[in-house]
């Protein structure tokens, strides 16, 4: 690989992580490229071109994040500039019908790893007064979603997370930045939407990966804390986020709409289970 500046984006073999992946290798940033395995690790990287390097790391498993997070203030630290935490995993399904593993899986994917790897990119950020991090929260992480509590629960808590440590940051020249993408055309949604996942999912328009990546590119540009896509409906979310005890009342009729969405999207994205 060549000097230049690295970003390092876990989840990048598909979807928004791939997507964010290729418009940072075309601002001229070597990509490490973070999957949780050696194949889908790989296929990031020969998809991303010479400008990437293939890095395994599950990340459910702490021995092998704390692999990671040693890399990242050692090996990486001189030249890492930007760090994108992606990944994601759902197990749709109501909370008396989770399993205790599932439950700690997402907990553990998209809220206690990005946590140690967020925290090691800080102090890396910190020690040189430079650098961002930025996170794919949800809106799933404003309004919480019937039938996704786990998945809920591990972005609100990375939302809470964020907003601190930005808050710690604010003397320095270090960004921290969460992009709130409503529903995305991507494997995860595509799983949810043939496995039971919240039909508050297809309340709205579904996005493509290159929309949210457009708002990764603007979180890049204007360093903001948060950024919604799309921002009509952050509306909705963050209002009965200020009033939760609505929510049941508008079940019905959201999930009115989620079954007409759902129906729209089946039709037209060529879903397969």
């Amino acid at each position: 690989m060549s000097e230049r500046a690295l970003a390092l984006v876990t989840g990048a073999a598909g979807g928004i992580g791939l997507e964010v992946a290729r418009r940072l290798t075309d601002r001229g940033y070597s990509v490490i490229a973070v999957e949780r395995d050696d194949h889908l690790a790989s296929a990031a990287a020969a998809a991303l071109g010479d400008a990437a390097m293939p890095v395994a790391c599950d990340l459910s498993s702490r021995t092998q994040v704390m692999g990671l997070v040693a890399r990242i203030e050692g090996e990486w630290a001189e030249r890492l500039e930007i760090v994108v935490c992606n990944a994601g995993i759902i197990v749709p399904g109501d909370v008396v019908d989770t399993d205790p593993l599932q439950l700690d899986l997402q907990l553990e994917v998209m809220l206690t790893s990005v946590t140690h790897v967020v925290s090691a990119a800080a102090r890396v950020f910190v020690a040189k007064d430079h650098g961002h991090v930025l996170a794919t929260v949800s809106h799933g992480g404003i309004l919480a979603m019937p039938g996704s509590a786990a998945y809920s629960a591990a972005k609100a808590g990375l939302r809470a997370y964020l907003a601190a440590l930005s808050a710690e940051l604010r003397h320095t020249h270090v960004a921290v930045s969460g992009i709130y993408p409503s529903a995305v055309d991507t494997p995860m949604l595509r799983h949810e939407a043939t496995h039971g996942g919240s039909l508050l999912n297809f309340v709205g328009a579904v996005s493509s990966a290159g929309k949210v990546a457009d708002t990764f590119e603007r979180a890049l540009r204007t360093k903001r804390l948060e950024l919604y896509h799309p921002y009509s409906d952050s509306v909705l979310s963050r209002l009965l986020e200020c009033f939760p005890w609505m929510l049941p009342r508008l079940l019905r009729p959201l999930e009115w709409l989620g079954r007409r969405g759902l129906k729209k999207y089946l039709a037209t994205a060529a879903v397969t289970s």
